[in-house]
């Protein structure tokens, strides 16, 4: 990753002068946007986890939810010491200590090369996430897959899928920094394939060793997506200027993860 030449959280500001209050009220509006943005995506990854939460509890308990059960059973029987090694690995290096060991690591490292925005993205997605999850999941109340369990559960209910969320937000978080901070192909590649990689197991793992339903994996890994677009989009409303300002225009690499956001 290049770094930049200044914090990328603070505006560029444009050669042309205004009076004190003026400059107070465009950087109350450059905050109050991405607030706006968090406030309104948490509430609508909320509620739409509520709706699908409620659907496969009751309504479709009969028709997914049996479809669920066949997953588990299948799993449940064909069990091997391998494939037990294999899903613990996979499961437990998710837990909530190594997830926010491995985001630290990583946030420490863009700060230090000064990417501060993509830093706060990855740190803002990873809140909206764990704040959701706990919103959701004590309200839902969905049981664990009736099968025996290979660990041991928290006090959480099986919907949604927090590890694969987090799997979701961490690494496919990073791989789109790396895919917006730098042209290496290779870097590209091998970070996006990683985060499917590691999003594919751990989901696996966790309906394997029986804590969680299929369904409760796919809509994690569609949760985890939606927090990484809420951060992405309340980026771009820092980053966006009102259209009575005139502003240099965007331009090198500190500004490649801006345009990225848009497409």
């Amino acid at each position: 990753m290049t770094a930049v030449e200044h914090s990328l959280l603070e505006p560029e500001h444009a050669n042309e002068s205004h009076d004190a209050r003026a400059s107070r009220d465009r950087h109350a509006g450059r905050f109050s946007r991405p607030v706006a943005v968090v406030v309104i995506g948490y509430l609508g990854i909320t509620i739409a986890l509520l709706g699908i939460g409620t659907l496969l509890t009751h309504a479709l308990s009969g028709s997914v939810g049996r479809w669920d059960e066949h997953v588990n059973e299948y799993f449940a029987r064909h069990r091997s010491t391998a494939w037990n090694d294999i899903t613990q690995v996979a499961t437990s290096g998710l837990n909530t200590v190594p997830v926010v060991a491995t985001a630290a690591l990583v946030v420490g490292f863009l700060a230090i090369r000064r990417h501060f925005r993509e830093a706060i993205f990855l740190t803002l997605a990873l809140v909206i996430e764990i704040t959701t999850f706990l919103s959701v999941t004590f309200v839902v109340g969905r049981p664990r897959p009736d099968v025996p369990r290979l660990n041991s559960t928290p006090s959480t209910s099986s919907f949604p899928s927090g590890h694969t969320a987090a799997a979701t937000v961490l690494f496919v978080g990073i791989a789109v920094i790396v895919v917006c901070c730098t042209s290496n192909l290779v870097a590209r590649v091998a970070s996006s394939v990683v985060a499917a990689i590691v999003v594919c197991a751990v989901g696996f793992a966790r309906v394997y060793r029986g804590l969680h339903h299929p369904t409760d994996v796919f809509v994690g890994a569609l949760f985890g997506l939606a927090c990484l677009m809420i951060a992405g989009w309340a980026i771009r409303a820092y980053v966006e200027k009102p259209a009575a300002i005139s502003e240099r225009p965007p331009e090198g690499t500190r500004r490649r993860f801006d345009h990225a956001l848009t497409q």
